[in-house]
């Protein structure tokens, strides 16, 4: 049990703890309103009375690979492949949509089955894999917060039960208002232009160095580093970033030297110094990463509101328009 606790970092808990849950639940929300959108769109072919139960069990699953995910943050964020593949679906879904002839959209309303599964689990299966490419910026920003597991996981958690009922708002929309279709759809390729602009720029190349023998000790000495050798080209701060190249990844053993440098040298001997260093550094090097991997290192970086803010203005346009009084709703003959 103290295992788990300390695993979790629930021995160290302090009352501020719970102002960043607080803080990771809105934090969520902010970035959750694409992600219902898209969630929304993908249930919504399916029978009403198994669309609550699909994005259920997707959301189900969703929260085993956020725990896990969290767990392996380094890993994950990492993964910069996950957000180009999904910008890619998206723009694809957005183009199958559009392409169709208006016929063929109000007759083909069956849900898009994949690897031989049937409409309902090939449902589940996308609202799954939509979180995951959406969970990587989430992920990174919330290491950039707190360092403490539990805090990770139960902000995260409840930010996801609250995207879940967005996702059903969205379905009930969807379902009174058909001509707000089209406007999500437009939505959607902006999400997925958004994951494609954050491809990363050493991927293909465009790096800068730091000078040679810089050191940083601590996420706030490597911004500084940044903003010096590698500043982004554009930098609207909350905003927008646009980067030429990516700076160098943090390094775990500069900063572990550079720690160990300011030590007094009586200390270096002291394993509970030494513990109690290693633990920092780590805690260091993950926001440091995170910042490079949401800010630095794409070629673009669109703050998560922004979008959430563009999509939401995107789908309210949907109610503008005019809605065709459909044939069977004319008014009874006098």
């Amino acid at each position: 049990m103290d295992a788990l606790l300390h695993w979790l970092q629930l021995d160290s808990f302090v009352p501020g703890d719970l102002l960043v849950v607080g803080v990771l639940i809105v934090l969520e929300g902010l970035l959750s309103c694409d992600n219902a959108v898209v969630l929304a769109l993908l249930v919504k072919d399916l029978p009403p009375e198994t669309r609550g139960k699909a994005l259920r069990y997707g959301i189900i699953g969703a929260y085993v690979f956020r725990i896990a995910a969290l767990a392996l943050a380094a890993w994950i964020m990492s993964k910069w492949y996950l957000k180009i593949l999904g910008g890619l679906y998206l723009c694809y879904l957005a183009y199958e949509h559009f392409a169709k002839s208006q016929d063929d959209q109000l007759s083909e309303r069956s849900a898009r089955r994949y690897l031989g599964l049937n409409a309902f689990w090939s449902t589940v299966v996308a609202v799954e894999l939509t979180d995951i490419v959406f969970s990587v910026d989430s992920i990174a920003a919330a290491v950039a917060l707190s360092d403490k597991l539990w805090v990770l996981i139960l902000g995260g958690l409840l930010g996801i039960l609250a995207m879940r009922f967005a996702a059903q708002g969205f379905v009930a929309l969807l379902q009174r208002f058909p001509r707000l279709e089209g406007a999500a759809f437009v939505a959607v390729a902006v999400i997925g232009a958004k994951l494609l602009l954050e491809f990363p720029a050493d991927v293909i190349g465009l790096r800068k160095e730091f000078p040679a023998g810089s050191s940083y000790a601590t996420a706030k000495e490597y911004h500084e580093l940044v903003q010096r050798h590698a500043a982004p080209v554009v930098h609207v701060r909350h905003v927008l970033t646009v980067n030429d190249a990516a700076p160098p990844e943090p390094d775990l053993k500069i900063m572990r030297d550079a720690q160990l440098a300011a030590l007094p040298a009586e200390r270096r001997q002291d394993p509970a110094a030494l513990h109690e260093i290693d633990d920092r550094i780590h805690a260091e090097h993950r926001k440091a990463e995170s910042d490079w991997n949401l800010h630095y290192r794409p070629l673009a970086e669109i703050e998560g509101w922004v979008s959430s803010l563009i999509v939401l203005l995107i789908f309210a346009a949907g109610f503008m328009g005019r809605s065709e009084r459909k044939p069977t709703d004319a008014p009874p003959a006098t």
